[in-house]
């Protein structure tokens, strides 16, 4: 770098602390356009070199008005004999620079001992490192926590650069298992659709968290063309919590075939192949979760299954359905079935169903719950049915969750259902409204629910 003369570098610094002393930034900034560049990099030097640290983000300021590749290797040279308040300063200010120049300073500055220099280089990495950065950011995420895990996560989903992609493809065939799962999470952070091959591959790694993250991270990256690949992997899982991650996976990529009455037909076409029950199970439960009416038959023919996990795996995935199609399927279990667990799951699901949205007439939906009620065999069931009747706009609705005012496992939920149903009713039904409000004011043990009621009295009047 060439420099000027010793007296005139020594009275342009002098000028720049009158600068400095005076918080002209606007001035400073002008003054650094105005010289030449190797005279303001060695200005900016030297006030970073001196022992006065309030000097230092001044100069730091300057340092994006700076132009060329020289100026970053000077400035990035200078960042390890820096305190570390001013190492963070000038690490976000090379980051927005943009220039890679300075990239090996900082993959230095991120293995600092300094907590903060370490998470302002992690996170200036995003702007400024390559395919080189890949292994290096996952690395450090799998082995941090917090902050510093944040920060490198965010800024290897931030890689720029046309072999970023390719290198974490490439990479995590030859990584342990921690950085691994980084790296495929990444997959997903960028959207690496090319990834579902390598993926489907990481779905059969020795390590169970390698396995789901994989199932996870297939939700997002893989197309309906992978949906038999992905059922094989499903049906070939050991685990339980395994199962259920791949078995999410399998309908959240089914989802994303257009026509609605095609979703199940890769997991149709597979099931009758599946012998073992587990498997079948995982597919029954997967089409739970897709929800296609095409596939409603094959639930009820396994509701009638010699096998009791078979006859669960169907009542759980009527339980999921999207619409109240199977109502009556569940309302049969849970009245006739033999097996007290699966009653108990049949009523759970066919309360749920209920309060779906449906074109019935709003007495039919309370004659349902009705009927839940008189089906439910403790207090939890009847608090669920009671959460759903809340949600009907009717008079009967209010006057059938007022029969429970009285009921002291029940007049919690009962009053709170009366309060919801009576606030959007109280105008076609004031008189009844009220009756039923003032009951609730002299008995309930609460005080939210009674100010409430009050509230809604003084309304009526």
């Amino acid at each position: 770098m060439s420099r000027l003369s010793k007296n005139t570098r020594a009275l342009m610094f002098c000028s720049l602390l009158v600068y400095l002393l005076m918080g002209c930034t606007m001035v400073l900034q002008a003054f650094a356009s105005e010289v030449a560049q190797d005279s303001a990099i060695g200005i900016v030097i030297d006030i970073l070199q001196s022992e006065d640290e309030t000097m230092h983000p001044a100069a730091i300021s300057m340092i994006k008005d700076v132009p060329g590749e020289e100026a970053t290797e000077a400035f990035a040279k200078e960042l390890p004999n820096l305190p570390a308040k001013s190492q963070v300063q000038l690490l976000s200010a090379l980051a927005d620079r943009g220039d890679r120049a300075a990239l090996q300073a900082v993959v230095t500055a991120a293995k600092s001992e300094n907590n903060s220099v370490r998470l302002a280089a992690l996170k200036a990495l995003g702007q400024l490192g390559d395919a080189s950065s890949v292994t290096f950011l996952a690395q450090v995420a799998a082995s941090t926590r917090g902050e510093q895990q944040k920060a490198a996560r965010e800024s290897l989903y931030r890689l720029r650069g046309s072999e970023v992609d390719e290198t974490i493809l490439a990479s995590i065939p030859q990584v342990e298992a921690g950085t691994k799962i980084e790296l495929i999470r990444s997959v997903g952070g960028r959207n690496i659709c090319a990834g579902a091959k390598t993926l489907l591959e990481t779905a059969q790694d020795s390590d169970s968290k390698v396995r789901r993250e994989s199932f996870k991270v297939l939700k997002e990256v893989a197309g309906p063309e992978y949906l038999p690949q992905l059922i094989e992997n499903l049906i070939k899982l050991q685990s339980e919590s395994e199962r259920k991650e791949a078995e999410k996976t399998v309908a959240a990529v089914a989802h994303k075939i257009s026509d609605k009455s095609k979703q199940a037909e890769a997991v149709l076409a597979a099931l009758p192949s599946v012998k073992d029950v587990d498997g079948r199970c995982s597919l029954l439960s997967a089409l739970g979760k897709i929800g296609d009416d095409n596939s409603i038959e094959v639930l009820r023919e396994a509701l009638k299954d010699d096998d009791a996990k078979i006859q669960d795996a169907a009542i759980r995935a009527l339980s999921e359905w999207p619409s109240s199609l199977p109502l009556t399927d569940l309302q049969d279990v849970a009245q006739k079935s033999d097996n007290n667990v699966h009653r108990i799951l049949a009523l759970r699901g066919f309360i749920r169903l209920i309060g779906l949205d449906s074109d019935r007439p709003v007495e039919e939906t309370v004659k349902l719950y009705k009927k839940a009620m008189t089906l439910a065999p403790d207090a939890t069931l009847k608090r669920q049915v009671l959460s759903g009747l809340a949600d009907v706009k009717s008079l009967d609705a209010l006057q059938t969750a007022a029969e429970y005012l009285e009921d002291t496992t029940l007049q919690q939920e009962a009053e709170l259902a009366v309060v919801k149903i009576a606030g959007a009713i109280r105008r076609s039904h004031a008189k009844e409204v009220k009756a039923v409000l003032q009951k609730v004011v002299q008995n309930t043990k609460s005080d939210s629910v009674r100010e409430e009621a009050q509230k809604m009295l003084k309304r009526i009047r």
